[in-house]
C-alpha cells in the first residue's frame, strides 16, 4: 500500500477480530476479503461508505483498508488506509467498520445463556457496512448454490461497483436486463433494482430500520412488502438489524436439526419447522444466535475453524453437504 492514513478503533474487553469477521458468510463474499496468514480483514470502501461529501482527489473516492489487531483479544483494532483520510471520512471508516463487526452490541444476556458461545466469543455475526448491501447480499444467497452467491457478488463489485459495492444510486440507475446480463443474477435484477429505487426514492430510510425503538413485528411487516423478502430472508435481515428472535428455516436448518437430534428427515421439510422452532425456543430474543452458533460450529467440525479458511477455497463449498463431499486438499 501507499501511504495513507492509519486509524484505531476500541473494542469491548474480550473481542477477537477473527472471531467477529469469521462468523458468518458475508465475510467470504466481495469486496470483503479475509486474510488468515496475517490474520486480517481487507475490503475497499466507496465514498458514500465512508461519509464523502467533498471533491476527493483520488478519481472514486474510495479507500483500500487492512485491519488488523495487533495486540491481540481485547486490543483496540488498527486500520491501515491506502490513501490519506480528509475530514469526516475518518469518523466514517470507523462508523462503517464499527457496524460490520457491531462492536457496541451488548452481548451480555446471549452469553450469559450460551456459556460456549462467551468462551469462543461468539455473537458479533459478520455484516456490512450498510443496510443496502446487506439486502442485497440476503437477495443474493436465496434459493440458490453458494458459489453462485460467491460469483453474483464478485461480478457486482467488480462491473459494476469497479472495486467498491455498488451504491444504491448505480443499481438504480440500471435496467434490469443490464445487471442480469453483467452480474449473473438472473430473477433477481428485477428485484434488486426495484430495491434500489426504493432507497434512492427515500421510500425505504435506512435510519428508520436501524432506530433502537423498532420492535421485530414493525421491521419484519415492512422487509416483508418488499418484493423477494419472504419468511426465510426477512428473517436474515432481522438478524442483520440485530433482531435475533426469528429463525431463518432453510434446508440447512432442517439437515443440522436431523443431524444434531438424531431426527428423520421427513418428505417435506416443513414438517419439522414447529420442532425446530420448539428447540430453539428456551433462547428467546436470542434463538437466532443459539441456531447460527450450531450451525458454525458443523461447518468448523468440517473444515476447521473458520479464521483459518482460505476463501478461494471454502467459498466454493460453503454449505455443510459440500464441505462433507469436499474436503479440503
Amino acid at each position: 500500500m501507499t501511504t495513507g492514513s492509519s486509524l484505531w478503533i476500541a473494542v469491548p474487553p474480550g473481542f477477537e477480530l477473527g472471531e467477529t469477521v469469521c462468523s458468518y458468510g458475508y465475510f467470504l463474499l466481495a469486496p470483503n476479503y479475509w486474510r488468515p496468514e496475517i490474520h486480517a480483514l481487507e475490503r475497499r470502501m466507496s465514498g458514500g461508505e465512508i461519509g464523502r461529501t467533498m471533491p476527493s482527489p483520488a478519481a472514486t473516492g474510495s479507500v483500500g483498508l487492512v485491519v488488523t489487531q495487533p495486540g491481540g483479544v481485547g486490543a483496540r483494532l488498527v486500520i491501515r488506509c491506502d490513501r490519506p483520510l480528509i475530514g469526516p471520512e475518518r469518523a466514517g471508516v470507523k462508523g462503517s467498520l464499527s457496524r460490520m463487526l457491531r462492536i457496541d452490541q451488548d452481548l451480555s444476556a446471549w452469553h450469559r445463556l450460551s456459556p460456549a458461545a462467551r468462551r469462543r466469543r461468539f455473537g458479533r455475526l459478520f455484516r456490512s457496512p450498510t443496510l443496502f448491501e446487506d439486502m442485497v447480499k440476503t437477495i443474493t444467497s436465496c434459493n440458490v448454490a453458494w458459489p453462485s452467491t460467491v460469483k453474483m457478488n464478485r461480478l457486482l463489485v467488480e462491473r459494476v461497483g469497479r472495486g467498491v459495492f455498488p451504491s444504491a444510486k448505480c443499481l438504480a440507475s440500471l435496467t434490469p436486463e443490464r445487471l442480469r446480463e453483467l452480474c449473473r443474477v438472473g430473477y433477481r435484477a428485477k428485484r434488486i433494482v426495484s430495491l434500489a429505487r426504493m432507497f434512492t426514492s427515500g421510500e425505504l430510510d435506512p435510519a428508520w430500520f436501524e432506530a433502537p425503538q423498532r420492535t421485530t413485528e414493525e421491521l419484519a411487516a415492512e422487509v416483508r412488502r418488499i418484493d423477494g423478502f419472504g419468511p426465510y430472508s426477512t428473517a436474515n435481515v432481522l438478524q442483520l438489524l440485530g433482531h435475533y428472535d426469528r429463525l431463518p428455516i432453510d434446508t440447512e436448518t432442517v439437515r443440522l436439526f436431523c443431524k444434531t437430534t438424531g431426527s428423520r428427515r421427513p418428505a417435506r421439510d416443513q414438517d419439522l419447522y414447529p420442532a425446530i422452532e420448539a428447540h430453539y425456543e428456551r433462547y428467546g430474543l436470542w434463538r437466532f444466535l443459539a441456531y447460527w452458533f450450531d450451525v458454525w460450529r458443523d461447518y468448523e467440525s468440517l473444515q476447521g475453524r473458520a479464521t483459518t479458511w482460505d476463501a478461494a477455497v471454502v467459498a466454493t463449498r460453503f454449505t455443510a453437504s459440500k464441505l462433507q463431499s469436499e474436503p479440503a486438499g
